[in-house]
């Protein structure tokens, strides 16, 4: 539940099931693992050379956090944990 203004998550590593693009959903077959520096070579192919943002919706992701700004994010039954680096 995100409350005050928007919310933005850096993060350093995304991973999860592939459920949907651009609000249509797509069969749970495809699991994803994007960084910054690496994406899958079949979604650059389809839009990494165009420069298009596509919103992607994801089901069981885990999430490497660089930080966050703006907006207060509650997640009830959450357990976070920090890791030195």
């Amino acid at each position: 539940m995100l409350r005050g203004d928007n919310l933005t998550m850096y993060v350093e590593s995304l991973t999860g099931t592939l459920a949907g693009v651009e609000d249509i959903p797509t069969p749970p077959v495809l699991r994803l693992h994007l960084t910054p520096d690496t994406v899958p070579e079949w979604l650059y192919d389809t839009i990494g050379k165009l420069g298009l943002k596509l919103q992607l919706s994801l089901n069981d992701a885990d999430i490497d956090q660089a930080g966050q700004t703006g907006g207060k994010l509650v997640i009830p039954g959450i357990h976070g944990y920090g890791t030195p680096r």
